[in-house]
């Protein structure tokens, strides 16, 4: 009299990589090159705008045009987090239809494999918000700073530069 035992078989979740999500940390990475460099220029450049501001005899134009340059690079920090924050809801998105597309088609569909597989879905999301905080952060801050730098402004071209913002 041998009871007859079934196995039940749960898939395990080894832990893939896509090719979407290695593309997606590659991104992650030129991005924050890219925020060092554009940290780095804008401040440089807010540094040639003051010196140009206590100068003698400057052209306000120059003045103008150094601003614009500085606020634009500032300012681009909240396209590239909108960007950041879209592409990596499309990488969630896939890596979740990927998750689901395997389930469905697996005999026994296992809990346990459905969240580790989630979950690094989840981190790769994760990631790509904090990016998305920090570019954000960036753009405000930088925005602030050259407000305030607009103030030692002569008033002429404060005015003119205030109607910008």
């Amino acid at each position: 009299m041998q009871e007859e035992q079934t196995v039940n078989f749960q898939p395990m979740y080894e832990g893939f990589s896509t090719w979407y999500s290695n593309l997606f940390f590659i991104y992650l990475l030129v991005v924050l090159v890219v925020i060092l460099v554009r940290v780095v220029t804008v401040g440089w450049n807010l540094r040639k705008l003051r010196k140009v501001q206590r100068a003698e005899g400057v052209d306000l134009s120059d003045i103008t045009l150094r601003w614009s340059r500085c606020y634009a690079k500032a300012h681009s920090f909240r396209g590239l987090a909108i960007f950041t924050f879209l592409l990596s809801l499309l990488n969630f998105t896939w890596l979740s239809s990927d998750i689901f597309g395997t389930v469905r088609t697996a005999k026994t569909p296992g809990l346990a494999y459905i969240l580790q597989a989630e979950s690094d879905a989840l981190k790769t999301f994760s990631f790509g918000i904090l990016f998305c905080v920090v570019l954000y952060l960036c753009a405000v801050f930088g925005e602030h700073i050259l407000n305030a730098s607009g103030e030692l402004l002569p008033p002429s071209l404060a005015g003119r530069i205030s109607d910008r913002t």
